[in-house]
């Protein structure tokens, strides 16, 4: 018994016909999965990529780990496993292969995508619905507690705030005037208790600006000189008066001075 349960164990040594018949087939089944790359065959990519790897495979473990001299009990076990690997191939093809254009059917996601593609607007001093509905989002996120919900200046933290936080409902009491070019200058500056939001993309504040400009009784438009002291408009081709260098300039500036 101690005797066969060592032959069992016997290490097999590979007849150099074997490894060299092994090897070329191996250098073909290579040429072929790069020959195969410069080919368009539509789906049928996925799977000619696959048989040729499962070959190439099966030959190495076959002759160089030496399951074709293994006991019938590990020859077993081992190709039981590709039961699993075929479940979950079939699996994922499916999915693959006949779930749909998916990105295309979620029509709330593209209707996100776009709003927010229109909110990061070249032009965000000009108000659109995409912009107001942005800026009643920052609203709600960052404004509320002081402002209040409708901007009447009645938020929870309001009563702890001297001067209190203005009333955007009402026409007067603006320091710096309630046009929407005059509230983001207000937002990249600060006002008493209110801080800067300079480093909010300018865009942002631009979306802050038109939607709070729409609390009022009234909104009122910029002329082109109200832009022009803010930086927008045909003033600057920025989003809220931010000067910027190009990246190289900036560090061919920064060397000079070091």
């Amino acid at each position: 018994m101690a005797e066969k349960h060592g032959n069992h164990h016997k290490h097999h040594i590979l007849a150099p016909k074997i490894i060299w018949t092994v090897w070329a087939l191996l250098l073909i089944g290579t040429a072929l999965t790069v020959g195969a790359t410069h080919f368009h065959f539509g789906a049928v990519n996925y799977v000619i990529g696959i048989l040729i790897a499962t070959i190439k495979a099966a030959l190495v473990v076959t002759f160089f780990m030496g399951l074709k001299y293994d006991s019938n009990e590990n020859r077993v076990i081992f190709l039981t496993s590709f039961v699993f690997v075929a479940i979950f191939f079939v699996l994922t093809m499916s999915d693959l292969f006949f779930r749909g254009p998916v990105e295309f059917d979620n029509g709330r996601f593209l209707a996100a995508q776009e709003a927010h593609a229109a909110a990061q607007s070249s032009d965000p001093w000009i108000s659109t619905p995409e912009l107001v509905a942005k800026g009643k989002e920052l609203y709600a996120a960052q404004c509320v507690v002081c402002h209040g919900v409708n901007g009447k200046g009645d938020g929870p933290a309001a009563g702890a705030l001297n001067p209190k936080p203005r009333n955007f409902t009402a026409q007067a009491g603006w320091v710096n005037g309630r046009k929407p070019s005059e509230i983001f200058g207000s937002l990249t500056k600060g006002l008493n208790a209110m801080p800067s939001f300079a480093t909010s993309p300018a865009p942002d504040r631009w979306a802050l600006a038109h939607y709070v400009s729409t609390l009022g009784p009234s909104v009122l438009k910029d002329s082109p000189e109200d832009l022009k002291k803010v930086g927008a408009g045909n003033a600057s081709g920025g989003g809220g008066g931010e000067k910027t260098l190009p990246i190289d300039l900036a560090i061919e500036i920064m060397s000079s001075e070091g």
